[in-house]
């Protein structure tokens, strides 16, 4: 694997400095809010693409295809990826600044996706510091174990004619020590850069644990947010429904009304016409 991602990445981290001018602004406008949600969309997306290149990397380690060469591309993007978490993170602690509650859904969302990233790639720091450790105390333990080449002895009955060959050997054990302590140190040093990129894989995962930190405190506020929504939701349910039962009740009210103007009506049509009848019989009379 290349590095093609990474540079990719590289090139698309930028886009957040398009709304780096409201950065100091006490609120974020909604076309605003947008740019940097799309931002930060692409990142998490490019974070979750970096953390399966990786995990491909890490289980070719302890294998023939592992190499230092392939450390250092997977350090290489580890360090990139942190730097990636740690940007996306300050980005989304400034989408807060935008008050739109339709927009509060979306910015969950975006939450939700960017800690499930961040939890796998945690993960995957986590495994890579523990095989590198492992590696390096196998390797350590080797390099103790060699043993020195032995010294020279000297065989006084040889006398004089074992002279010539006993210089010859003892230049040749010297130059396979002078061979093998070279060696040795190419390995020490290699041991020794090894370990300092497990130390700062450590200090990368203790960054990424502050990290969490402060999303439990998004993740915490979303939360009053939402309850705050749907408890004014539930609270306009609650006067629609007073609504409706109120018309519905003025509704029966109006019928029963209507029903009693009618009953009247007709009580004094049955007066008014048994008044003309006496009044006819008494004309006849």
């Amino acid at each position: 694997m290349d590095l093609q991602h990474m540079e990719n990445g590289i090139g698309g981290g930028g886009g957040g400095s398009g709304v780096g001018s409201n950065s100091n602004s006490q609120t974020l406008s909604e076309i605003d809010f947008q740019k940097l949600a799309q931002t930060i969309a692409s990142s998490i997306q490019k974070i979750q693409q970096n953390v399966v290149a990786m995990q491909r990397m890490v289980n070719q380690c302890n294998t023939p295809q592992d190499s230092p060469d392939l450390k250092k591309q997977l350090h290489q993007i580890m360090t990139y990826t942190h730097q990636l978490v740690s940007d996306t993170s300050n980005q989304l602690k400034e989408s807060e600044k935008c008050k739109e509650r339709h927009l509060k859904i979306q910015r969950e969302r975006l939450l939700d996706e960017f800690t499930a990233a961040l939890t796998k790639f945690q993960a995957l720091q986590r495994k890579t510091v523990n095989i590198e450790k492992d590696q390096v105390r196998q390797a350590r333990a080797n390099q103790y174990s060699i043993s020195k080449p032995p010294g020279s002895t000297n065989n006084a009955s040889n006398g004089g004619n074992n002279s010539f060959l006993e210089d010859n050997l003892f230049g040749r054990k010297s130059q396979q020590q002078q061979q093998t302590q070279m060696q040795e140190e190419i390995d020490l040093q290699a041991l020794e850069e090894q370990e300092r990129a497990i130390r700062e894989l450590e200090e990368n995962i203790v960054g990424v644990n502050e990290i969490y930190k402060k999303l439990g405190s998004m993740v915490y506020e979303q939360g009053l947010v939402v309850d705050s929504i749907e408890s004014s939701v539930e609270q306009t349910s609650v006067y629609v429904s007073q609504g409706t039962e109120n018309l519905r009740m003025a509704g029966s009210y109006k019928n029963k009304l209507r029903k009693k103007k009618l009953i009247l009506l007709g009580i004094v049509a049955v007066i008014l016409l048994i008044v003309i009848i006496i009044i006819v019989l008494e004309f006849k009379h």
